[in-house]
């Protein structure tokens, strides 16, 4: 079974809560060996407060041979011991949290770059912490693309039939229109079909959305459509990828839902963003619910997945946080490691 280390996220929140209640289900275990990346006193502070069970180890680099054997008897963590007891805190935004979290992350990739662990599931991290702890980077993917040092990131979002690529992630919407282009609009869409193609067994077939409404409607509503998209769906086909586009926005994810298509490229974060947590989260009345889905970071040289939620600040500490999506980012690691999916894209073009 593949070694998934587990970055623990922001320390004040939610990350801690998951990642604990992942790594006991039989689901997480069926299929890989998980290993947290964190602090291993704050991991104890959670789950001392919240009264998550087992047992937890501190494990040296090594004695990663151990790690098959502990599966399942103890929860393997290689301590930092990187949070200072003043900052061992619930729902709080602090800049050595934010540190101690990119050192999570970094000494995670560093783990697959030396082949000691198979892929990484990252816990939410605070972006604002991140910002005051020096951190020059918006999120997960634009720091992993600086950490591997080589690769061009494409996020992905999956939750069952709902496999949604994205042009672009965290930048101004006037900026994500600017990098509406043919060449990179080839480049999601040759990635999302061979990792689609792997992870599914067969060939995918492929829509790209339209930017504006309604696709343009001819060039009524805009010119991108025309001058960028249709361009670069024509030769994606003539590639031999099963590909349409541009659908229209608006009705193109409820036909991905529907298994019209595999997957979906979309111009821009929120458009990507909004149609997969409206398929995989669900909320009550109240505010509480449950968090499906996984954040995947295609075209880098190791395999990545991620909780598709934040850091819960607001409930950090109380013990109501759903792993669900931390089990599911689990489990997807560990198939695309079977599929060696999701990694370096071919080179063409």
């Amino acid at each position: 079974k593949p070694v998934v280390a587990i970055t623990m996220g922001d320390p004040a929140g939610v990350g801690p809560e998951v990642g604990l209640k992942a790594v006991l289900t039989d689901r997480v275990l069926r299929v890989c060996v998980p290993l947290i990346v964190g602090d291993l006193k704050v991991l104890r502070q959670h789950a001392r407060k919240m009264r998550i069970p087992g047992r937890m180890i501190s494990i040296k680099e090594g004695e990663f041979e151990e790690l098959a054997e502990m599966s399942g008897k103890a929860i393997p963590v290689l301590d930092l011991a990187n949070v200072l007891a003043r900052d061992r805190v619930f729902g709080k935004i602090r800049a050595g949290l934010g540190r101690a979290a990119v050192g999570y992350i970094g000494r995670a990739v560093r783990l697959t770059q030396e082949g000691l662990v198979d892929a990484v599931a990252t816990g939410p991290i605070q972006k604002e912490a991140l910002r005051a702890g020096g951190c020059p980077f918006p999120g997960h993917t634009e720091l992993l693309a600086s950490l591997v040092g080589r690769g061009r990131p494409v996020m992905m979002l999956a939750h069952g039939k709902i496999r949604i690529a994205h042009l672009s992630t965290h930048c101004p919407l006037k900026e994500a229109i600017r990098m509406v282009k043919r060449k990179r609009i080839i480049y999601v869409g040759r990635l999302l079909a061979e990792t689609l193609g792997v992870l599914d067994g067969c060939p995918p077939k492929i829509a790209i959305a339209g930017l504006n409404p309604h696709a343009g409607e001819g060039g009524m509503f805009g010119v991108e459509e025309s001058r960028e998209i249709i361009p670069a769906v024509t030769e994606l086909r003539a590639e031999g990828i099963d590909v349409v586009g541009p659908e229209p926005p608006d009705t193109v994810f409820a036909k991905l839902r529907g298994g019209l298509f595999s997957g979906v490229v979309a111009m821009y974060h929120d458009q990507g963003h909004i149609a997969g947590k409206m398929a995989a989260f669900r909320f009550s009345r109240d505010g509480h619910g449950s968090v499906r889905g996984v954040n995947v970071t295609l075209g880098l040289p190791l395999v990545r997945t991620s909780v598709e939620h934040g850091t819960g600040f607001e409930i950090a500490g109380k013990g109501l946080a759903d792993s669900a999506s931390m089990v599911d980012a689990l489990v997807l690691a560990a198939r695309m490691v079977r599929g060696r999916v999701g990694r370096m894209p071919l080179q063409r073009g």
